[in-house]
C-alpha cells in the first residue's frame, strides 16, 4: 500500500469556449481529495494487440463508452484525473470504503467518497477489482446535456500506450513489446512530426515547453477543453498576449471569479512552433498544489486537437502528427 493525494482536476470550464463571443461559461472546478489510502489495482487483461475504440467528441470533450459492473455508458477520457472517477448520481449506493472531504477552487465539493468496482471494461479490455472515487458530477452533464457515468484517468494506461485522432474520433489502445515500444505494425503513423519525453509524477503527465523565452511545464489533459496559463506564474507572457474577452464565471458555492481569454503567437513543443494559440489566464496555484507539483499550465483541446497523438506510459514519451502544418513552423 502507499499514501498519496487523490487530486482530480474535472474539467475547467463546461459550455462554449470562453472565447466565443456571448458565452455563458460554467465551470467545472478543480476537486481536491484529501490523503487516503490506495491500494494497487490489478493488470488489466484482453485479448487484443491494439484496441480499436471509437468515441463521440461532446464539445471539445472526448467521450467513450464503457461498463463498470452492471451500469453501460458514456466517459470521458481524462489525462488529469489519476484514476477511475464515478458520477455519484448514480454511484451513490456503491460500497463506502473511505469517505473523503474534498475542496474546489470556488467552494467545497463534500460527500465524495472512494468504492471499490468489481469490474470494468472498455470493449475487450478488462479490470477486476479497481478502487475507483465517486463525487457529484452533474455540472459537466448539465453543461454538456449528457449523462456521464465518469472519467477514466491515466492509472487504467500505465501498461499501455494510447493514441487519439481527434479528426477520426478514435482512440487506439496499444500493448507494447518487451522493450516498451508499440509493434511497427500496430502503429497509426509511421513517423512522427513530433517525439519528447514527458515526466509522469502523481500519475500526471507533464510536457516540457517554450513560450517565447519563457520555460514552462504544461500538465497534459485531455478533461480540459481549454488550454491554461498561470497568471501569476507567467506575468510576462500574460502582458504580451492579445487579450479575446473577459467572463465572470460561478463556481461551486456561487462564488464567482473572473478568467481572461487570449491568445499568444508561439508555442514551441519538441522543437516543433505552433502558432496563434489560444488560452485562458487563470490561477493554477491550487491545482499544482493538488497535483503536488507546480503546474506552470495546461495543454489541453486547443492544443492536442491539431494532431494525432500518443502517450506511451512505459517509456514516458509523447508523440504527434500534425494534421495541419501551416500553423506549424
Amino acid at each position: 500500500m502507499r499514501s498519496l493525494y487523490f487530486y482530480l482536476l474535472l474539467l475547467c470550464f463546461m459550455g462554449i469556449a470562453p472565447w466565443a463571443s456571448g458565452a455563458h461559461v460554467k465551470p467545472v472546478p478543480h476537486i481536491i481529495f484529501k490523503p487516503t489510502t490506495v491500494y494497487p489495482d490489478p493488470e488489466p487483461y484482453g485479448d487484443f494487440k491494439t484496441l480499436i475504440v471509437p468515441f463521440k467528441k461532446v464539445g471539445n470533450l472526448i467521450v467513450i463508452e464503457a461498463q463498470v459492473d452492471t451500469m453501460y455508458g458514456n466517459f470521458i477520457l481524462d489525462t488529469g484525473a489519476p484514476g477511475v472517477v464515478l458520477n455519484k448520481t448514480y454511484f451513490r449506493d456503491a460500497p463506502h470504503i473511505e469517505e473523503q472531504d474534498a475542496a474546489g477552487i470556488n467552494g467545497s465539493a463534500n460527500g465524495t467518497f472512494k468504492t471499490s468496482i468489481k469490474h470494468l471494461s472498455i470493449f475487450e479490455l478488462n479490470y477486476d477489482r479497481l478502487s475507483a472515487d465517486v463525487c457529484d458530477l452533474s455540472r459537466i452533464e448539465n453543461g454538456r446535456n449528457i449523462k456521464i457515468l465518469g472519467l477514466l484517468g491515466t492509472r487504467l494506461f500505465t501498461k499501455f500506450a494510447i493514441t487519439v485522432d481527434v479528426n477520426q474520433s478514435v482512440l487506439f489502445i496499444h500493448k507494447l513489446d518487451d522493450k516498451g515500444n508499440i509493434p511497427a505494425a500496430e502503429r497509426v503513423f509511421a513517423h512522427a512530426d513530433i517525439t519528447t519525453p514527458f515526466k509522469f509524477l502523481n500519475n500526471v503527465v507533464y510536457l516540457r515547453g517554450n513560450v517565447g523565452a519563457e520555460k514552462l511545464w504544461f500538465a497534459f489533459d485531455t478533461g480540459a477543453e481549454s488550454n491554461l496559463i498561470d497568471y501569476n506564474r507567467n506575468k510576462k507572457l500574460a502582458a504580451s498576449m492579445q487579450i479575446l474577452g473577459r467572463r465572470k464565471l460561478t463556481g461551486v458555492g456561487g462564488a464567482s471569479f473572473e478568467v481572461i481569454s487570449g491568445e499568444f503567437e508561439k508555442l514551441n513543443i519538441g522543437g516543433h512552433d505552433f502558432l496563434k494559440n489560444k488560452a485562458v489566464l487563470t490561477d493554477l496555484e491550487k491545482m499544482g498544489s493538488a497535483y503536488g507539483y507546480t503546474v506552470d499550465a495546461m495543454l489541453g483541446y486547443d492544443f492536442y486537437s491539431r494532431g494525432i497523438f500518443t502517450i506511451n506510459f512505459v517509456k514516458k514519451q509523447f508523440e504527434m502528427y500534425i494534421y495541419n502544418r501551416d500553423n506549424v513552423q
